[in-house]
């Protein structure tokens, strides 16, 4: 009996193990864009399904030179042509591979309007790398988040 309940606490204890460092990714991350160097804020957060996604929160330039909140005039939705780009989401679907310590899923790049298959991995524990790309990892982009501890106002 003693046995059996070493097992299934060390069983919960690496299921929970598991699952805390799946929910690293989750928190408030600085980004440039790539193609259009914005600053900006991305929230990761976790799905109801398990999975994670990311959207804008914060612009540091928010309007465009007429006055009017930056819309993604580049999106394949129209919705989001006169729609401001805060709130867009642009990471969807990731979901985490314990065995390779990545988190797969899809990319948006408001700079193109392209959608990519995307992979995140931490370089350090406050240093987010996303790659982007079509077909392969090494047929793609690279860019660095920076981890923050609050949401930008």
């Amino acid at each position: 009996m003693i046995k059996y309940l070493f097992f299934l606490t060390l069983l919960l204890l690496i299921t929970f193990a598991c699952l805390a460092q799946a929910d690293l990714i989750v928190g408030y991350y600085y980004a440039i864009g790539i193609n259009t160097k914005e600053e900006s804020q991305v929230e990761i957060f976790k799905n109801s399904d398990g999975t994670y996604s990311g959207k804008i929160v914060w612009l540091k330039n928010p309007v465009d030179k007429n006055g009017k909140l930056k819309a993604d005039k580049n999106h394949p939705d129209s919705y989001w042509h006169n729609r401001s780009v805060i709130g867009m989401e642009i990471l969807q679907n990731f979901v985490y591979d314990k065995d390779k310590n990545t988190w797969n899923g899809q990319g948006y790049n408001p700079g193109n309007g392209k959608y990519y298959k995307s992979k995140i991995t931490f370089e350090n524990p406050t240093r987010l790398k996303l790659r982007g790309y079509v077909g392969i990892p090494m047929l793609g982009s690279t860019i660095y988040w920076k981890k923050e501890n609050f949401k930008r106002k």
